[in-house]
């Protein structure tokens, strides 16, 4: 039975923070990189895609992987896999313990047998693997995660065919007796695109995924046009310098990983904290004498409740800081003189489902 949209005004997607030791890099770059390491700094880095030129949506920006949800990714035929993997069931994944206020896109029914929980990580995981070549299975009857179930030509193969026809996810992991490796990928946040992309409305689930160290990456050559393992600061670092720019979804997603520098503390933590659950967040759109900025749920000056249909003329006489100044509750992305190269993260509430704060000011050198 076909996937159903849960909104007439979003499209459902999911992306990938995926996360890999520097230590044991297999590359010659992430060894080198290594050698830098000292204490207090990352010993992780993320992988980042960047889009092409002529994507219809955010074209160049560096990103995590991912991308819309495919009718495949809630076949009911993925109970078959699951059961045939001796692997267990997935019902735990359902077992979050804040049900309330938790992300509309993961308690809605849908047609499917599939659990949402669990049919968002199969999107996640097989857009990963088009779009990257890292291939998140493990074979049947082995409990650890697995990124090297197949021959590098039998991957890219795969990944072909995969990238045409999302069902071929499926037969993937039939023919190779290999299951998504689902456990691996941790509830993260849920973003919606504001309401003033008028054409282009996602709402996307976000997850995590820890892995020992930097696999095999290739970019897909044609949604992506460059992959490369960054640790956030980088990332940051370079975007305040207009080495490119990423969306302002990764900017709050970065600053919050600055809390946690160390690879072991990030799957700690995102494996506890995925069990709360994580609530949507629409970014809504307020004008500044001097720029703009996104107010986000806990910010005095979010509007409750959102219109989720249009997009809302919201302004403020005063300037960017003379509205930090003047608020209590902070949770709010600025963007100023230089636009998105001039973003600056505000939050000091407390987060809610157990949630990091992002860090403020983390474009310093390290």
């Amino acid at each position: 039975m076909p996937f159903r949209p849960l909104s007439k005004y979003w499209r459902e997607a999911a992306t990938l923070i995926l996360t890999a030791g520097a230590r044991n890099g297999t590359s010659p770059m992430a060894r080198a990189v290594a050698d830098d390491l000292v204490p207090g700094r990352f010993d992780y880095r993320v992988l980042m895609l960047q889009r092409s030129g002529k994507s219809g949506f955010m074209p160049n920006a560096k990103v995590f992987p991912g991308g819309l949800v495919d009718d495949s990714d809630f076949s009911n035929e993925w109970l078959d896999i699951f059961d045939n993997s001796g692997l267990g069931n997935v019902d735990s994944m359902t077992s979050i313990r804040n049900a309330h206020d938790r992300s509309p896109m993961l308690t809605a029914k849908q047609a499917s047998l599939v659990p949402n929980d669990v049919g968002y990580r199969i999107c996640a995981i097989r857009e990963t693997f088009e779009e990257s070549g890292i291939l998140l299975a493990r074979p049947w009857g082995v409990s650890d995660a697995n990124t090297d179930t197949m021959s590098e030509d039998s991957l890219n193969e795969w990944r072909t065919r995969v990238d045409s026809n999302g069902q071929e996810f499926l037969r993937l992991c039939q023919e190779h007796k290999c299951v998504p490796d689902v456990w691996s990928l941790y509830e993260w946040s849920n973003w919606l695109t504001p309401t003033s992309f008028f054409n282009r409305r996602y709402d996307t689930i976000f997850y995590i995924c820890c892995l020992d160290k930097i696999p095999q990456t290739t970019h897909d050559k044609r949604e992506m046009v460059k992959a490369q393992w960054l640790s956030p600061s980088e990332i940051l670092r370079n975007f305040r310098r207009e080495e490119h720019w990423i969306p302002p979804p990764q900017v709050y997603e970065l600053s919050r990983m600055f809390q946690l520098p160390r690879l072991d503390q990030l799957h700690s933590f995102s494996q506890e904290r995925g069990l709360e659950g994580c609530e949507r967040w629409l970014p809504v759109r307020i004008t500044a004498s001097d720029g703009s900025m996104t107010v986000l749920p806990g910010d005095d000056l979010f509007p409750d409740p959102p219109d989720l249909e249009k997009e809302q003329d919201l302004q403020t006489s005063g300037t960017l800081l003379e509205s930090r100044q003047s608020t209590e509750n902070l949770n709010r992305l600025e963007f100023g003189g230089k636009g998105v190269y001039s973003t600056t993260v505000c939050s000091n509430i407390n987060q809610k489902f157990g949630h990091l704060s992002p860090m403020q000011d983390v474009w310093s050198e390290d």
